[in-house]
Formats: C-alpha cells, sequence, structure tokens
C-alpha cells in the first residue's frame, strides 16, 4: 500500500514518484477538490469498495490516511517548501481579525505600544544569545507585522495586504542589490565594499524627492538613537561639524533632571535649525523670481560653504526651572508597593489581547 500526499494549496501538484500510480486502482479522501478526482479515471473515493493499492489525499490527518500509515503503507510526499509556514501564519491571522472580539477591534494606533514592547524584548533576546528566546521573539514580532498589515487591508483608502509589503520589500531589494537579486545575481561576485556603496547610491537616488536630509527619521525613537540618527544623517549631508550644537555630542545626567525628554528637545530644536537652513539653501539657489510651488531642485549635495552662510540658530526661550522632586520617606514607599489596587466587586481587570 501507498499513501500520496499533496499539498492543499496545489493539490494538482503530485511528487514525481507517484505519477505511476495514478494510473492504476486508486482511492482518494473527500477534501480534496472534483475536478481532480474526475480527471484520475480509475479513482474512487476512500469509502467505496475495498481498499486499493494507493491512496491520494491532501489531509495527513485523515483517518484512513493515518490508519494505512499505521499498517506500514508507504508514504510519498512533496518535500516542505520554506516559506509555507508563513502563508499559514497569514491565513490563521485573517481568522483572527475576522472572527476575534478582540483582533477585530484593533487599529494601527492601538497596536503601536505592543510593537514597541515585543521590539525591546527582541533587542534583549539577540544580547542574551538565547536561540529559543531569540525565536519566539521574532514570532512576535513577526505577529505585529501580520497584524498590521491586516489591518490596512480593511482600511477604506489606500489598502494593501501583506502580499503588498512583501511586494515593497522585494523591489526595494531589488533596486538596491541589482548585482545579486538581478538576472544571473546567482553567479555574480561583488565586493564588500562595492556593495555598500551601490546600497547607498540607489537609497540615495530613491530619496531624491525628500525635501530634507532629516525626512523619514521618526521623532518617536529613544532620545539618544533619535540624536545619533540625526548626526549621521547631518554628517552625511556635510554639514560643518562647528554647526552641531555642543549638548548634542554629550550626555549630562541630571540626578534632578529628565535627561530623556532635554535631550529630545534639544534634538528637534537642532532638527528645525536644519530644516529652515535647507529652506534658505534652496530659496537661495531658486532666486525670489520663482514661486516655491515651481522649484524642482533639490538638496542632493549642499556645501559647507551654503551650510553656514544659511545658519540661523534657533531663537532661545527661557527653559522653566524643573520642580525638584523630594525623596519619598520609607514609610511612604512601603505603602505605595504594598498597598493592592481594589478593584469594585463584579468587574473583571481587562484582558490585553493577544499581542501581550
Amino acid at each position: 500500500m501507498t499513501v500520496i500526499l499533496v499539498d492543499p494549496r496545489h493539490p494538482s501538484m503530485v511528487p514525481v514518484e507517484a505519477v505511476a500510480l495514478l494510473a492504476g486502482d486508486l482511492q482518494y479522501t473527500e477534501e480534496l477538490p472534483v475536478r481532480l478526482a474526475w480527471s484520475l479515471s480509475t479513482a474512487r473515493p476512500v469509502y467505496i469498495g475495498e481498499d486499493a493499492p494507493a491512496l491520494l489525499s491532501s489531509d495527513p490527518d485523515h483517518p484512513e490516511v493515518r490508519a494505512r500509515v499505521k499498517a506500514g503503507a508507504a508514504v510519498i510526499a512533496p518535500p516542505a517548501r520554506q516559506g509555507e509556514k508563513l502563508i499559514d501564519a497569514v491565513a490563521v491571522m485573517d481568522r483572527l481579525r475576522t472572527n476575534g472580539p478582540w483582533e477585530s477591534t484593533q487599529t494601527h494606533d492601538s497596536l503601536r505600544r505592543y510593537l514597541l514592547e515585543e521590539t525591546y524584548e527582541l533587542f534583549d533576546a539577540v544580547r542574551t544569545g538565547d536561540a529559543d528566546e531569540l525565536r519566539e521573539e521574532l514570532g512576535d514580532v513577526l505577529l505585529q507585522v501580520l497584524f498590521h498589515a491586516r489591518i490596512a487591508e480593511d482600511a477604506p483608502e489606500h489598502p494593501f495586504n501583506i502580499d503588498d509589503v512583501a511586494e515593497t520589500l522585494l523591489s526595494k531589494l531589488g533596486n538596491r542589490i541589482p548585482v545579486l537579486l538581478g538576472a544571473g545575481g546567482d553567479s555574480a561576485s561583488i565586493s564588500l565594499e562595492e556593495q555598500l556603496a551601490q546600497w547607498e547610491e540607489r537609497k540615495a537616488e530613491e530619496k531624491k524627492d525628500r525635501d530634507s536630509c532629516l525626512d523619514g527619521i521618526s521623532s518617536s525613537q529613544p532620545a539618544l538613537a533619535l540624536t545619533q540618527k540625526v548626526l549621521g544623517r547631518v554628517t552625511a549631508a556635510g554639514l560643518p561639524a562647528e554647526l552641531i550644537p555642543a549638548q548634542l555630542l554629550s550626555v549630562r545626567i541630571d540626578p534632578d533632571g529628565d535627561a530623556e525628554n532635554q535631550l529630545r528637545a534639544d534634538a528637534l530644536e537642532f532638527m528645525d535649525t536644519v530644516r529652515r537652513a535647507e529652506k534658505d539653501i534652496l530659496r537661495g539657489r531658486r532666486g525670489d523670481d520663482v514661486a516655491s510651488e515651481l522649484d524642482v531642485s533639490d538638496l542632493r549635495e549642499v556645501s559647507t560653504e551654503e551650510w553656514r552662510a544659511h545658519w540661523r540658530q534657533a531663537p532661545q526661550t527661557p527653559r522653566r526651572p524643573r520642580r525638584r522632586i523630594s525623596p519619598l520617606k520609607s514609610s511612604s514607599l512601603t505603602c505605595m508597593t504594598t498597598r493592592k489596587p481594589r478593584i469594585p466587586a463584579g468587574r473583571r481587570v481587562p484582558s490585553s489581547g493577544i499581542c501581550s
């Protein structure tokens, strides 16, 4: 006896080793498409007649399949293809979004905190080097990607799905590394330096229509990461080092202050100054006789002389003095950490859903 298993997504793709068996006495399980059964002239349903020498199925858990395998039947199945479980994950996310009472009410905005939490947990897993933990956290981040893509599919305006996300990624990678991903890429040879140079060149070409060297930087990231990203961008854009404020080049920790928010405020203020200078540079290039909406020039290259000539420091505003926080007494601290919150009778603590 032989059991022939096919992919339920592509049931007509039969393994080559089983093709000869399709012409003989054959049975099939009921989940297979009718058109496939009709195309096999000698095939009959699994529950009709005596057991045939071969059984065709797409369900490895079907009772008849399991019974024959247990009895010693040979199994012919297509090799597992990389990425099949991703397709299963997409299908599961679709079911959750469609039928889940919590999942169906979520939005991009409501999931933001989960995306941030899972990203930090992935960072921790990378740092510890624990393979099992890394695998789990990568799955949690993948869930966020699938969830946001499925939410976008329901958008009334500009909807897209996970395939569109993948297509955008493939298009970007194909454009950034054409030597490796283009025709004949498997046999192409390129050095690390050449690949990095090509990546930056293609990336700059993609971003040529941006109005500022700072476009695309997320201001929601931690202040230190934000500052480092900003300094990297302006340095690459040719901004002279002396125009970078000293408070961005070193971090001062004040026990009574708020170093995170102060650094963020300084970085955002610096970003505003850079953007003002860029606008002044463009205005100087086009002249006063050309309206800004008709200007098609870009800031692909800015000289150090242009930066210095159009640099205007932001107006200084007096900072509000920070209120000093008195140290907590031990009795107060004990009270705060041991007192249990009161929950009204009959009221449940809300669940945070599948993302926690």
